[in-house]
């Protein structure tokens, strides 16, 4: 099914709108040994879609709660709408930047707003070429953004999740998944570039999936959706030892 403008103009809705999500802890006495995470990142860190806002990182929490056998508190800073550059800029807020410091694990979920800006916000018609130069400014801004977060904390293992592909009802979905992949490299590269420093795929997530049972929108998954990106971050983290 091709887009229409309409439905295009519905994507920019829901990826434009720039709301600053309140620190996400949970509302209990923190016990002394409280493993304590940080999330970054936009809208999917928000948890948009998701009528409780649990999202995919208020999962991974109740599964590291189990993994771990102990309680987990999640600070989270997830703003809709947001780039990378954007989100460099909103953590260097002196409580966003003592919670990093404080932080036993880091989650970084990004680019999904660099990847449609770059493309116009037209993904029926996308321009390969300006998508690369676009993709070498999203390394430029992503390298940078580590390095800040590094500079807070250089223990705590930092778990980078890459895009998924939420475009599969797009015509062009073949060039946009192959784009797609060239800028999750991106996000991948870093592995090699900073310490303790974690790469999760999910590009693969939705590509065999009815996408009404996993979507709350054209970007955005639902319960079940989110869930399957929890489920993944779980085996990963358990895969490279980071949890049991």
């Amino acid at each position: 099914m091709r887009y229409t403008v309409g439905v295009l103009l519905i994507v920019a809705l829901i990826i434009g709108i720039n709301f600053i999500d309140d620190q996400f802890a949970a509302d209990v006495p923190e016990a002394s040994d409280a493993v304590r995470v940080v999330a970054i990142g936009d809208s999917l860190t928000f948890g948009s879609g998701d009528p409780e806002r649990t999202g995919y990182i208020g999962r991974v929490q109740q599964g590291m709660t189990t993994a771990i056998g102990q309680q987990v508190i999640v600070n989270r800073y997830g703003i809709r709408g947001y780039r990378s550059d954007q989100i460099m800029v909103h953590i260097q807020d002196v409580e966003a930047k003592q919670k990093i410091s404080q932080a036993n694990y880091i989650f970084l979920f990004i680019g999904t707003n660099d990847f449609i800006q770059a493309a116009r916000r037209d993904l029926n018609s996308i321009n390969p070429t300006e998508m690369e130069e676009k993709r070498a400014l999203f390394q430029e801004n992503l390298t940078q953004l580590i390095a800040q977060i590094r500079q807070d904390n250089q223990f705590a293992p930092l778990v980078l999740i890459g895009m998924y592909d939420p475009y599969t009802d797009f015509v062009n979905h073949d060039q946009l998944n192959e784009i797609l992949g060239k800028w999750n490299q991106v996000t991948k590269g870093m592995v090699n570039d900073f310490p303790k420093t974690y790469y999760i795929s999910t590009i693969d997530l939705f590509l065999d999936k009815e996408k009404q049972r996993y979507f709350k929108d054209i970007i955005h998954p639902n319960p079940a959706g989110y869930q399957l990106i929890a489920n993944r971050v779980m085996n990963e983290l358990r895969r490279n030892a980071l949890v049991n």
